[in-house]
């Protein structure tokens, strides 16, 4: 494992210690919707993770490398796996007590739209996808890449759910922060 891969790696574990307290201090929930497709979007999560933190141990197939362990790919890989992980956890901490692990709806839920929620809809998933993108760089494999691809579907199923969420939850507010703000690229998607 190259130094960049495992700085990488160290940033996930930060997140992971950053996302931790919101397990024990988020609002009650109230309601879960559509559990069918959180139960596939978990899936995908699932699956995209265990590709990127096992990248070196599938064979030779998904074993092949993609990008080298050093050098400029692997140093903007990291710079993009940072940028992600912390946008990821500067929404984390907006979102506050709203936050939940799974799409739910949350005892006096708000509709967030402050820091990052007024770049993007969802800048916990564009962070995420952001850091996963750099550290597939990072490792290089085949494995990492796949991994990014199947976060990719697991987060727009949960994207997809979440806006259907909120538009029910705040119909007079949400249309209008749908039309001034893009669901993860700011200013194109």
């Amino acid at each position: 494992m190259s130094i960049y891969t495992a700085i990488a790696y160290g940033s996930w574990f930060v997140l992971f210690l950053v996302w931790l307290p919101g397990y024990f201090t988020s609002k009650k929930t109230v309601a879960r919707p559509e559990r069918g497709r959180q139960v596939g979007a978990l899936v995908f999560i699932w699956a995209g993770f265990t590709l990127m933190f096992n990248s070196g141990g599938w064979g030779s197939f998904l074993g092949t490398r993609l990008t080298p362990r050093t050098g400029l790919p692997a140093q903007i890989g990291l710079a993009l796996d940072l940028v992600g992980v912390v946008f990821a956890i500067w929404a984390r901490l907006t979102i506050g007590r709203n936050w939940s692990n799974i799409m739910a709806l949350k005892e006096k839920h708000e509709l967030v739209q402050a820091g990052p929620y007024s770049i993007v809809r969802h800048p916990i998933y564009s962070g995420m996808l952001l850091a996963v993108l750099g550290t597939a760089m990072t490792a290089g494999s085949v494995a990492c890449y796949l991994g990014f691809i199947f976060l990719l579907i697991g987060l727009l199923i949960r994207v997809q759910s979440e806006d259907r969420l909120m538009a029910t939850q705040f119909p007079e507010r949400h249309p209008a922060y749908r039309q001034r703000t893009k669901k993860l690229v700011p200013l194109v998607w």
